[in-house]
């Protein structure tokens, strides 16, 4: 496994959408270019709120006072969304440019 770094990272997160496999089902986060963050998880919940770009990972501020921050790495079967407490695993299963679901809806 390999913990993709900032250099990377610059080049993935920045106005890009996210699709995320949670709960066998699809989920999507976007990472606009100045900082704001949307995410349409698959129950159907939305969130708002900002990101910023951290030396192995990003971290991200809801504005239902959810936190998170995050490492993407690198495995022999894709890349994998990695909790930084470790508690979450999610597979990215692509990434979109620009905010490809149009949120928040």
């Amino acid at each position: 496994m390999t913990v993709l770094m900032k250099e990377t990272l610059q080049f993935l997160l920045p106005g890009t959408t996210h699709v995320l496999e949670r709960n066998g089902k699809d989920a999507y986060v976007y990472l606009g270019r100045d900082g704001t963050g949307h995410m349409l998880l698959d129950t159907g919940e939305t969130r708002t709120g900002t990101w910023r770009l951290l030396d192995d990972g990003y971290a991200t501020k809801w504005d239902g006072g959810q936190q998170g921050e995050w490492t993407l790495e690198a495995t022999p079967e894709g890349v994998a969304y990695v909790s930084r407490d470790g508690s979450q695993r999610l597979k990215l299963n692509g990434i979109l440019f620009g905010n490809a679901k149009n949120l928040p809806r």
